[in-house]
């Protein structure tokens, strides 16, 4: 990132004077640290968070703080976390917590006591193959939460994570916040942007980046992928007319009731999303999406006239067909969905959802620009 390994980003974050703990091999870095490891060695995220805990106990220390080495934020996160800790001086330790209320045990200020007890409870293995989330009953009572922003909590494991890092700062991003604030203005409630367009354009990427330097909430229009398709036969799918195809992917109904309108009213929502590794027509267990100030629906379809009124911004992101039809490879699918759901987005974007619809136009290539 901007030629930094995320280390030395994460690093760079952390005071000055405090005495940094690293987990895992020796390489070189930007300051001053001290590297450790856990035994065994790939023993998973509790083992590599008991062996930090272990090493900076070594260190004399009035706290001590857990933040993963890939999230760019963590420093920022580490120092909410720690002035928590020394605000509420009956607590222990403080962990971070998503919108959603889940701990997040790498991002953890321990006291010293607390720290010993997290170390006891691992036991002799060190943690190893246990999950991190169960170590955190070690601290409790004493243990609180502290609410982090996403971007706070965003770590980088793979290559659309780094994308959507780097494209906040985008003037796609912009020019989609630039909107919602005009609107935002005029209206005293949430406010709810659409990006659609034809799969494979990169519309989770835009959301997530769009939600990482907003705050706002991300409403996957997948997870309302009607439950009744996978049972048509070849035979049925092909005598269905092209708007037939439209109304058949995406169950717009559920969308609106079950997502839009609570969030819409500033409540959470919670669904029971399509169960995508079944992909045979169960749902899986519910989810729940926190209300935020921005709404951001994407997925194609996402924008369909029946949603209009609940919508106030529609984007639409294009992409050229040499990389839409290698991702379309990548994704290893079925040659007949594939032609089943691109007869159905071709009508769409034909005859209900043009382009010269949308408030905003923006091409793939907007997000490539950002990777530069």
């Amino acid at each position: 990132m901007e030629g930094r390994p995320l280390l030395d980003r994460a690093l760079a974050s952390l005071p000055e004077h405090a005495t940094v703990v690293v987990v895992g091999p020796v390489r070189d870095v930007a300051r001053p640290v001290i590297f450790t490891s856990e035994e065994p060695p790939c023993g998973g995220p509790a083992a590599g968070l008991v062996a930090g805990v272990t090493r900076a106990l070594a260190e004399p220390a009035d706290a001590i703080v857990v933040l993963p080495a890939d999230a760019p934020l963590g420093g920022q996160a580490a120092r909410i976390l720690l002035n928590r800790l020394d605000a509420e001086s009956s607590a222990e330790a403080v962990v971070g917590v998503d919108a959603h209320g889940r701990e997040q045990p790498l991002q953890l200020a321990l006291r010293p006591t607390a720290a010993e007890a997290l170390v006891a409870a691992a036991g002799p293995s060190g943690a190893a193959g246990v999950s991190a989330r169960r170590l955190l009953d070690a601290l409790r009572p004493g243990l609180i939460t502290q609410v982090l922003a996403s971007a706070e909590l965003w770590d980088i494991d793979t290559p659309d994570q780094l994308l959507a890092w780097k494209l906040q700062s985008s003037a796609a991003v912009s020019s989609i916040l630039s909107l919602a604030a005009q609107r935002a203005a005029v209206v005293d409630r949430p406010v709810v942007i659409a990006i659609d367009g034809p799969s494979c354009s990169g519309k989770s990427i835009l959301a997530t980046a769009v939600s990482l330097r907003s705050g706002g909430s991300v409403v996957e229009g997948d997870d309302f992928y009607r439950s009744s398709l996978p049972t048509l036969t070849v035979s049925q799918r092909e005598a269905m007319s092209d708007d037939a195809v439209v109304d058949a992917v995406i169950d717009w109904e559920r969308l609106r009731d079950q997502a839009l309108l609570p969030l819409r009213a500033r409540q959470a929502a919670t669904f029971q999303p399509y169960d995508w590794d079944a992909d045979d027509g169960r749902v899986a267990p519910p989810k729940t999406i926190p209300p935020a100030d921005l709404i951001i629906v994407e997925g194609v379809y996402a924008a369909r006239p029946e949603l209009v009124d609940l919508v106030d911004i529609t984007v639409y992101l294009g992409v050229d067909p040499q990389t839409r039809a290698r991702r379309y490879a990548e994704r290893n699918n079925d040659p007949g969905w594939a032609r089943f759901w691109e007869r159905g987005e071709a009508y769409y974007f034909r005859a209900i959802r043009p382009l010269a619809s949308f408030n905003l136009q923006l091409d793939d290539q907007d997000l490539r620009e950002s990777d530069q």
